[in-house]
């Protein structure tokens, strides 16, 4: 199976697991829960940007991907490793000082590293890779 496909199979599942999840567990309209399916969807987007933009690539015959795509991506990932690192102690502040749960804390966290990858690359891809 290409890549560009597995990634767009992958995001349609996640999505659909979403919304069956929003449909089970009930959805009340708070904030947090908005903000919550918002982030979440956000990343899902991303993916199937990412895959329909591969797909595209590759029915112009270019090669998934090149010196440039994987600079930008080695840019975009040490960017965002770089930022994680600030949230992940923003994080262990906020453990001490609220009364948040442990868990709800890390799934905070890892959805904002992931959050935190797709603004990098963004800016990356619309900034540029200025040489060095």
């Amino acid at each position: 199976m290409k890549k560009s496909n597995l990634i767009i199979l992958v995001s349609a599942m996640v999505l659909l697991s979403v919304i069956i999840w929003i449909f089970q567990a009930g959805f009340t309209g708070k904030m947090a829960e908005i903000i919550q399916f918002g982030v979440v969807f956000l990343v899902i987007s991303f993916g199937f940007y990412i895959g329909f933009v591969r797909l595209k690539s590759e029915k112009r015959g270019e090669p998934a991907e090149d010196e440039l795509s994987k600079r930008m991506m080695q840019k975009a990932t040490s960017l965002s490793y770089f930022i994680s690192l600030y949230m992940w102690l923003v994080m262990l502040y906020l453990s001490e000082e609220t009364s948040i749960e442990g868990h709800t804390l890390i799934a905070a966290g890892i959805i904002a590293m992931a959050v935190s990858f797709a603004a990098c690359w963004l800016f990356i891809k619309w900034r540029g890779i200025k040489d060095e």
